[in-house]
């Protein structure tokens, strides 16, 4: 196994979706939308239309293979009752296999995945509803999400620790 899918395998084995809530806490949030935010950047430069939602293969819009093995690697996955978190971690393993292949757009989108596995490894659990990621008491409209211009935010765990603390996003 190579180097970067043994670490992104690590990394997901450590997170603990059992006691994941989908109560939320204000980092919660900006989480969310730094993702939305590098799935926007990332989409826009290959000029792709996924499906409405921001869940989609991260090989199959660049056009690549990845081998079956790669989704079973993770065995914690498998109990993972959560659909849409389950895909971005197979989205995210996707990407670490790809930057072991070396391809180019993997590795230049390597933190692409970063917001939402830091979001799980905060507690954090949404689910599509009605059209809408939701997530504690709010709700994301996902008819409009590729439209949405939305500033980088600070997803360092200080800067996280302080919005959970003080109650407000930075």
């Amino acid at each position: 196994m190579n180097h970067t899918l043994a670490k992104g395998i690590e990394r997901l084995s450590a997170i603990s979706f059992q006691s994941n809530t989908l109560s939320s806490q204000k980092s919660h949030h900006v989480l969310i939308k730094e993702y939305l935010r590098r799935v926007n950047v990332f989409l826009d430069k290959l000029n792709v239309f996924p499906d409405r939602y921001p869940l989609f293969s991260f090989a199959k819009i660049i056009g690549r293979k990845i081998d079956a093995n790669v989704y079973r690697a993770c065995s914690e996955l498998d109990t993972l009752n959560n659909s849409y978190m389950k895909a971005i971690c197979y989205s995210y393993l996707e990407v670490c296999e790809l930057i072991d292949q070396g391809v180019d757009d993997a590795i230049q989108y390597a933190d692409l995945y970063d917001p939402m596995l830091k979001f799980f490894e905060r507690g954090g659990s949404f689910t599509i509803r009605k059209g809408e990621l939701v997530l504690g008491d709010a709700a994301y409209p996902l008819m409009y999400w590729r439209t949405l211009v939305i500033t980088v935010q600070d997803i360092s765990d200080i800067s996280l620790d302080l919005i959970d603390r003080n109650g407000v996003e930075g």
